[in-house]
């Protein structure tokens, strides 16, 4: 079946409007992480994420296609999705500029996949890309989860009306 609206779509949408419509939902702050071929670590923060299927388990996170983090991304390659705990606020700002500097002060180290893992988030999902599909200016990657480490006291970082917050439960 297929199913046709029957509105009038309205095509030339205020980026503005937009913008502060999305600043209104509120999102968990995560940080992807992966290194190039070269060994060159990448990472960018990131709002959209999110689960996609049980069996099997995968997430999706969408990335500006013009970021060097998802230039780094193909198919078969290893990335971690860091879900920011409090406390990590001065991080995901750094990981949301462009450029190499965003390791430097930022305490990490290798994970068991060979990805950059930052410490002291609330979560981290170790994954492999499956696919990567065109979105508008962004692309979605879809990663299949190969391991998960939770750590559940650690209260995530909301990214809501343009402020990054504690989530209120703990």
């Amino acid at each position: 079946m297929t199913l046709v609206s029957d509105t009038t779509h309205k095509r030339n949408l205020d980026p503005g409007a937009f913008r502060a419509a999305m600043a209104d939902l509120p999102a968990a702050v995560s940080i992807v992480t992966t290194v190039a071929e070269d060994g060159t670590p990448h990472g960018a923060t990131v709002s959209a994420v999110s689960s996609l299927s049980m069996t099997p388990p995968l997430v999706l996170v969408c990335l500006d296609a013009a970021s060097d983090t998802l230039a780094a991304l193909t198919v078969g390659r290893s990335f971690l999705i860091h879900v920011t705990a409090d406390g990590q606020q001065e991080t995901a700002l750094a990981f949301a500029k462009k450029g190499p500097e965003k390791f430097k002060n930022t305490h990490w180290t290798f994970s068991d996949s060979g990805q950059p893992r930052l410490a002291d988030s609330s979560m981290v999902l170790d994954c492999v890309v499956s696919d990567l599909l065109p979105g508008g200016d962004h692309t979605i990657v879809i990663g299949h989860i190969n391991g998960i480490e939770h750590f559940e006291k650690r209260r995530p970082i909301i990214y809501h009306r343009r402020r990054m917050l504690a989530s209120p439960a703990a």
